[in-house]
């Protein structure tokens, strides 16, 4: 089996698809775009998003993202794009979790390379205004 041991493997395209189930809301939002990552150093990507959700009784938004990823012996730090730390992905497994506390929020990912290069990101979302679970399904472009 086969899992990504270094950061250099997520460069390039990545179709994604995603499903926020709103448990405060009571509602489901879809969407589906593309991820795009791509070297700006030896040790850095950029991770650019862009998607269209459909929400429900709403129509579509389109949404865009972008994240910075810095290569760590054996892991990844994803950064915002202002360069603050958001979470750690561990390399080499089948599954990485993290938490990122964001009073009065918590947000709680678990990656899964089990069926790598088809992985999943799935956050679990608890605060005073957020509960969801926001799943993120990449399978690269053209493979």
């Amino acid at each position: 089996m086969t899992v990504p041991g270094r950061m250099a493997e997520f460069a390039g395209l990545w179709r994604i698809t995603r499903r926020i189930d709103d448990l405060r809301a009571g509602q489901v939002i879809c969407g589906q775009g593309m991820a795009t990552f791509a070297a700006v150093a030896a040790d850095r990507l950029t991770c650019d998003e862009a998607l269209t959700l459909q929400l429900p009784g709403q129509g579509t938004v389109q949404g865009q993202r972008r994240y910075l990823w810095e290569s760590e012996e054996g892991a990844i730090n994803v950064l915002f794009e202002d360069g603050r730390f958001f979470h750690r992905i561990a390399l080499g497994g089948l599954r990485s979790e993290d938490l990122h506390d964001c009073p009065p929020d918590l947000y709680a990912g678990d990656y899964d390379f089990s069926n790598w290069p088809l992985w999943r990101a799935r956050w679990r979302v608890r605060g005073p205004r957020k509960d969801y679970v926001m799943v993120t399904t990449y399978s690269r472009e053209g493979g």
